[in-house]
């Protein structure tokens, strides 16, 4: 199979570059507009982390501005232009920039393709915005963002992968460059100096650049119906029901709090069906001896929500995350400068 993707790879990566050499040179314009712009991206197809890197910056720079996030709303039923409001579904806008707007009520919360031409509805609509996050947009070159930020995971770093289809690159390594930060994200706890020292070495950052290490700090159970905290988490058992790219470190976490753990994969961005539902309490009803419940992601409560009746007695939980960021007055400082000499 390698001997089949390799060739394919080399393929894709000659495109890329062709495409990213005319934009270099203005052969194809990259847009910009009379407002900060920070995008947060990736080089990879998926798992590093990037929304609540997205939901961290819009906390912080909300304090003091009026944020803005659009996205492209990926694996939506509906097409165009569209705000997020609190009651919009996740298979109608996406599952990731209805999160967003619920972690950030008071955010402009948009999706659509084409982001110059949503940048330009926004500010009609909204003028008082003082700066928009673009949520996975460091492929999208048509627009110039002010400030490039690109994340990857520690666990698999863009160096250690290889082109799509071979591996998960979007795009050849060296476009890293473009990025003003990169940082290293869900970072063990227990990783030293030395290993850090070790990453960042090897991300070769470049005299423009910063990089920082983010890890994840999971938080209480909430209930998906009202939010409500659970006590006595350590009492359960757990169905975890997750679509995300990599659910690794969430296994790794509940297993080190000593937690019996049943995972129910499915693919990333996965829309959920009455059917998926069957087969969730089908795996989970099994031995009812044991006193358990059904816990999700952040991500997947958005989706499952709608499935309320369908659950209806069982505990149906998810479990929330804060990114941390190593040197965060550093990092805030950096988005804060920014900002304001735009």
């Amino acid at each position: 199979m390698r001997l089949i993707l390799y060739p394919l790879s080399i393929i894709y990566g000659i495109i890329t570059t062709i495409r990213n050499f005319l934009f270099d040179y203005g052969i194809m314009e990259s847009k910009r507009h009379k407002i900060p712009i920070i995008c947060v991206g990736n080089l990879s197809l998926g798992g590093s982390g990037k929304t609540p890197h997205v939901n961290y910056i819009a906390k912080v720079l909300s304090q003091s501005h009026k944020v803005s996030i659009l996205s492209r709303g990926y694996r939506r039923r509906l097409s165009g232009f569209h705000y997020i409001e609190l009651n919009s579904t996740a298979s109608d806008i996406g599952d990731e920039p209805l999160q967003l707007k619920l972690n950030n009520p008071n955010c402009i919360v948009a999706v659509n393709g084409n982001r110059n031409i949503a940048v330009t509805k926004i500010l009609s609509d909204h003028p008082e915005t003082s700066v928009i996050l673009l949520d996975d947009g460091f492929q999208h070159r048509k627009i110039a963002a002010g400030l490039n930020i690109i994340v990857t995971p520690f666990h698999k770093p863009f160096i250690k992968d290889n082109l799509a289809p071979l591996g998960t690159l979007r795009e050849p390594i060296n476009q890293a460059t473009r990025a003003d930060i990169i940082i290293v994200s869900k970072t063990p706890s227990n990783t030293n100096s030395k290993e850090r020292k070790e990453m960042t070495k090897s991300l070769n950052l470049k005299s423009h650049q910063k990089g920082y290490f983010s890890s994840i700090k999971y938080q209480r159970y909430k209930c998906i119906k009202n939010n409500s905290k659970l006590e006595n988490e350590q009492e359960y058992s757990i169905t975890l029901v997750s679509g995300i790219e990599n659910s690794t470190p969430l296994v790794k976490h509940l297993q080190e709090q000593g937690r019996e753990v049943n995972l129910i994969k499915f693919a990333d961005h996965h829309n959920y069906t009455s059917k998926d539902i069957e087969n969730i309490l089908s795996l989970h009803r099994q031995n009812e001896s044991i006193k358990k419940l059904i816990l999700t992601t952040e991500k997947d409560a958005t989706k499952l929500r709608r499935f309320l009746t369908d659950f209806k007695q069982e505990n149906v939980y998810y479990i929330p995350i804060n990114t941390v960021i190593n040197n965060k007055e550093i990092f805030e400082k950096q988005l804060f400068d920014y900002v304001k000499s735009n």
